[in-house]
């Protein structure tokens, strides 16, 4: 059972639920005894193994979390923790602000911002993997928080990092591993966790590193469908695409090395992941730019040294050792008779060493190049014949998942993208994402009884992006721009966000220089304006513009003037009662007038379509009272 809104648990009373993680629900809750504000989790008791282990490690957490957060700022305060009404309860700072993820609801994060995010929680992991101290009579070391995402750190009104739920963490004492923890997020899982099950220092870094990569490229670094695909991808040890631009290259490489398939790769501390990030933040080198960018995302490795045995075999075959060539010199010049025989053999005696041994570099550096050169040749026909199979499954349409595809184009191109051997590949890829993209584009724009909500603006961001990151050119980022500021629209609108609507507008901008030929840009710089800032006289010459562009209104742009210009005359009516009885109170109520008259004649020359009967009842009726108002104004005047 859910605790609901205003009931009372001991002694704080229940305000608003803000929450659900696990098996906990979160709620705003009023402490009657101090009257401050508390962020309450509740657990309701069962007799089950599942909900008596997640009491468990919540009582435990909850203590865990009271001694981080007096070494820690950032880590949430704990008040009290207990059992009250049949619930097991953690009493905590309440933290008022957004957390990561409704900040990158409408977009990538400023890349100094996300570092200084990042930077920050590396702290506290660094401070909890450390800590140390005993819970009834017994010793811990080092906690794991083991779900950290975005939803779990916040920014507090005064824009300060806090890292939230420490309520799962599991303590690593001096004789066990830590604790099989079920709880955690798929998308910001390690491999090896999925794998056994197992929480470690490494599985809350990774799970940084997503969070990073999230931040600085407005997606997860691993697309999946459904949460089954997405764990299978993870699990492949197929390393992510490198973040794309406006990603810096030496942050790009902390990813990369952060993310590694092979975990002795990663940063094996949360102070030596911080360390590089604030390298990368005061624009000193990241220890990450001196590793192999190669190295660090390969899946396996050769094993050590065969390279070099082969190599060595090679020079111990072709060269001949020190003294063989002089003496085969000696045996092929020796004369065989006479002074003038002799005194030619003496001439032509030993050569000198400096020669001898310039020769064999030589010799060494052309069996080299050799060998290099049919490395070379091998690997780039291995990846044409790659290349040439993806291409042929993909226009065969044997291959029609797209994150399939994302994953085969990302293991076969890395290192590579740019390569002219995958030209073919690369263009039927790249087809696929901008065709997806496209189709919900295309759907907005030319079916209007067809709405495209939220999910699917996002599944055509990520599409548009992956094709950006195929192959860029500006028509493909025009598109991306667009799918973002349909998002910061729709945002914007249902939040009342200023702030997101001014984003969709510099989205929608954007878009527009980058399709200059497209009305698409247009339809959604109208919605912005009249449905969000309220700004008809925008939205109207945007709507133009989209006319102009070979765009020709159908009843959803009718609707939406109609709606804008009701509107308008809802603002100029009750506007007019603050001049009442003044000279500017007729003109103004006139303008009202005739923007309901033209609502109206809209609203009639698409009903029923939209629900328009319901609102040319409503613009009939505020004529009504407006023009009752323009007659009693003309009769006073007489």
């Amino acid at each position: 059972m859910i605790a609901p809104a205003s009931r009372k648990i001991g002694k704080y009373e229940i305000l608003r639920k803000l929450g659900r993680g696990g098996m906990a629900d979160v709620y705003l809750a009023h402490d009657s005894e101090n009257g401050g504000a508390v962020a309450l989790k509740l657990i309701e008791h069962a007799t089950d193994a599942d909900t008596t282990d997640a009491i468990a490690a919540e009582r435990r957490g909850a203590e865990l979390q009271a001694h981080l957060a007096a070494i820690d700022p950032r880590v949430v305060r704990v008040y009290g923790a207990g059992d009250a009404d049949g619930f097991f309860f953690v009493a905590m700072e309440y933290i008022d602000g957004q957390d990561l993820a409704e900040l990158m609801r409408r977009g990538p994060l400023v890349v100094g911002f996300a570092t200084e995010v990042a930077i920050a929680v590396a702290k506290t992991l660094d401070n909890a993997h450390n800590l140390q101290m005993a819970i009834g009579g017994k010793d811990f070391r080092g906690v794991v928080h083991g779900d950290i995402k975005p939803k779990n750190i916040r920014i507090d009104a005064h824009g300060e990092v806090r890292v939230l739920d420490f309520g799962i963490a599991k303590a690593l004492s001096m004789s066990r591993r830590l604790t099989r923890n079920e709880f955690g997020s798929v998308p910001y899982a390690s491999p090896e966790r999925l794998d056994s099950g197992d929480v470690n220092v490494g599985s809350d870094l990774w799970s940084l590193a997503v969070m990073l990569y999230e931040m600085v490229a407005g997606m997860q670094p691993y697309q999946a469908g459904n949460t089954e695909r997405l764990e299978r991808m993870i699990r492949s040890r197929i390393a992510p695409p490198p973040a794309p631009d406006p990603c810096p290259e030496p942050l790009r490489r902390i990813l990369i090395k952060s993310m590694a398939p092979n975990p002795a790769l990663r940063y094996p501390t949360a102070r030596e992941f911080g360390a590089d990030l604030e390298a990368f933040r005061d624009g000193a080198p990241v220890a990450a730019a001196s590793e192999d960018l190669d190295a660090t995302r390969r899946t396996f490795h050769p094993p050590e040294g065969a390279a070099g045995d082969s190599l060595e075999a090679t020079r111990r075959t072709v060269v001949p050792e020190p003294g063989d060539a002089a003496e085969e010199t000696r045996r092929t010049a020796r004369p065989a008779a006479g002074a003038d025989v002799r005194r030619t053999a003496k001439a032509a005696g030993p050569a000198p060493l400096a020669y001898v041994v310039a020769m064999r570099v030589l010799l060494g550096l052309v069996v080299c190049g050799v060998l290099y050169g049919g490395w070379l040749l091998a690997s780039n026909y291995l990846l044409y014949q790659h290349g040439q199979q993806l291409e042929r499954e993909v226009e065969a349409e044997q291959l029609t998942d797209l994150d399939q595809i994302w994953a085969r184009w990302t293991e076969l191109s890395r290192g590579n993208a740019s390569s002219f051997l995958l030209h073919g590949p690369r263009k039927v890829v790249k087809q696929k994402f901008v065709a997806a993209a496209d189709h919900v584009i295309d759907t907005y724009r030319n079916n209007e009884s067809q709405l495209i909500y939220e999910k699917e603006w996002e599944r055509a961001r990520t599409m548009a992006a992956r094709a950006l990151a195929v192959d860029p050119e500006d028509d493909v980022r025009g598109k991306l721009r667009l799918c973002e500021g349909h998002l910061a629209r729709i945002n914007g609108t249902s939040h009342r966000s200023p702030q997101e609507l001014s984003d969709a507008v510099e989205k929608f901008d954007e878009a527009q220089k980058l399709l200059p030929r497209s009305p698409d840009p247009e339809l959604g710089l109208a919605r912005v304006y009249i449905y969000g800032l309220k700004d008809f006289d925008k939205g109207y010459e945007a709507l133009q513009q989209a006319q102009k562009r070979g765009y020709t209104w159908g009843n959803r742009e009718k609707l939406l003037l109609a709606d804008g210009y009701r509107e308008r005359a809802d603002r100029l009516w009750w506007d007019s009662r603050n001049v009442r009885g003044l000279p500017p109170e007729k003109d103004q109520i006139q303008r009202a007038a005739d923007d309901y008259k033209r609502a109206e004649e809209l609203y009639q020359g698409i009903s029923p379509w939209g629900k328009a009967a319901a609102s040319i009842a409503r613009v009939q009726s505020s004529l009504e009272s407006v023009n009752f108002r323009l007659h009693q104004i003309e009769t006073d005047a007489h």
